[in-house]
């Protein structure tokens, strides 16, 4: 990064000296940033005495001051065309989403042309669930406008990233998974989720606490004390179909002076967003139009005309980004109850889906293990809904889960698993 820079036709222009809190100053910025194609900029003592070196640079905003950064091969510039690895994982959300039982459409535009999703997720109930993948570096503001953009066009945005220094982090519903090659995207390995899905973890406070009650500073409450962990063992294939469905839903958390000092975006159950909301006395609402939090225009450093390129000092450091956002700390979710079963909404409730006649002579024709169900309306065939096998055959007890909309016992997890159950995949296809 450098904060003098050489323009085609402006010459050489200081950028520490521009102040972003000024009306003319922000006009100027404004007239360059996102606005200069690659080779209008450059570095001034690259173009003067390093021809060899990339001279050619872009202009972004670090800790809300303008610099200069070089285009090189370790920060990829956000307009540069769509690596494979980028194409790839499209492709991986894409199958993972059609897998779960729902349609999936690629490069999907807005009705009015501003936007391009990657991944458009047609989910359940009138969700659109709107993927986007960043593997390359992008600025808070270009995350902003386009998270801003999805919402007005309806879409529930989720972002997925390998760098946990990317300045999506916390700015927008995001899911962080591993650096890996291109092979790992299309080879059906598991992408494990490390950062952007929590999990609501409520202790008590009391003498085997190791810490002090976090309301009174000192001693122990006996009370319980909520806190957002790191949700464990979430596949991204899984996240892709479990956010369809409406079983993870997005949750924001401003700024709270003296308890947060940034604000954050998480993927949580619906139980545990039921359970906060209930427990808690914060307003909570989606962060209003173009607001950064943590990205105010800050004091313009001004500091001298200097010369000198510090790309060749940098060239055996990471560049992906110096500044770690996703550090999965644990984060107080501010919120103490005195009983953690008490007053707090009932669980969702989910109509089961009625068994057909082929579910019910599947049956008779195995010995297995039966869960009865309540009398039910007739379904399309005009079978009663019977009973239903506790456990798929064939599927060990460890990789069963509920379906996401019967909530029946299904093969869910591991390979071949999937969200819905047989029955709810076929009643999801269009009929012929």
């Amino acid at each position: 990064m450098a904060h003098s820079v050489f323009h085609r036709e402006l010459g050489y222009i200081n950028l520490s000296e521009l102040d972003l809190t000024v009306p003319e100053d922000v006009r100027v910025w404004r007239s360059l940033y996102g606005k200069t194609a690659k080779g209008e900029l450059e570095c001034v003592e690259c173009r003067e005495a390093d021809p060899g070196c990339p001279q050619y640079m872009f202009l972004r905003l670090w800790k809300g001051r303008p610099v200069a950064v070089h285009y090189s091969q370790g920060r990829r510039h956000a307009t540069a065309p769509e690596s494979p690895r980028h194409k790839a994982l499209k492709e991986r959300i894409a199958t993972a989403a059609e897998r779960a039982g729902f349609t999936a459409d690629l490069e999907a535009r807005g009705p009015d042309g501003r936007r391009r999703t990657d991944v458009l997720v047609h989910g359940e109930g009138g969700i659109e669930l709107g993927c986007e993948v960043q593997l390359s570096y992008t600025t808070s503001h270009s995350v902003t406008k386009r998270t801003d953009i999805a919402r007005a066009d309806g879409l529930r945005p989720l972002w997925t990233t390998d760098d946990p220094s990317s300045p999506l982090i916390e700015r927008t519903p995001w899911a962080r998974i591993d650096r890996m090659p291109l092979e790992a995207f299309s080879s059906g390995n598991a992408l494990l989720v490390r950062g952007g899905v929590k999990k609501l973890r409520l202790a008590r406070c009391d003498s085997r606490s190791p810490v002090p009650c976090p309301d009174r500073g000192h001693g122990r409450c006996n009370h319980w004390h909520g806190t957002w962990t790191p949700a464990l063992g979430m596949h991204l294939d899984r996240l892709i179909g479990a956010t369809a469905a409406g079983e993870y839903v997005p949750l924001y958390l401003p700024v709270q002076p003296g308890r947060r000092t940034r604000a954050a975006h998480m993927w949580v159950s619906g139980e545990d967003h039921d359970r906060y909301l209930e427990a808690t006395t914060d307003e909570l609402a989606e962060p209003a139009p173009g607001h950064v939090d943590d990205n105010d225009p800050a004091e313009p450093e001004r500091l001298p005309f200097n010369r000198s390129c510090s790309y060749q000092a940098r060239l055996g450091q990471d560049r992906r980004g110096q500044v770690v956002r996703d550090t999965d700390a644990l984060m107080p979710a501010g919120i103490t109850l005195t009983d953690p079963r008490a007053g707090l909404r009932p669980p969702r409730q989910r109509t089961p889906r009625p068994v057909s006649a082929a579910d019910a002579s599947a049956e008779a024709a195995g010995s297995i293990s039966l869960i009865p169900l309540q009398p039910g309306p007739q379904d399309r065939n005009g079978a009663r809904p019977v009973s239903v096998p506790a456990d798929p055959p064939n599927c060990p007890s460890g990789l069963v889960g509920p379906c996401a909309v019967c909530r029946i016992p299904t093969h869910r997890y591991g390979i071949g698993g999937n969200p819905l159950c047989p029955q709810c995949r076929r009643d999801r296809r269009p009929s012929a």
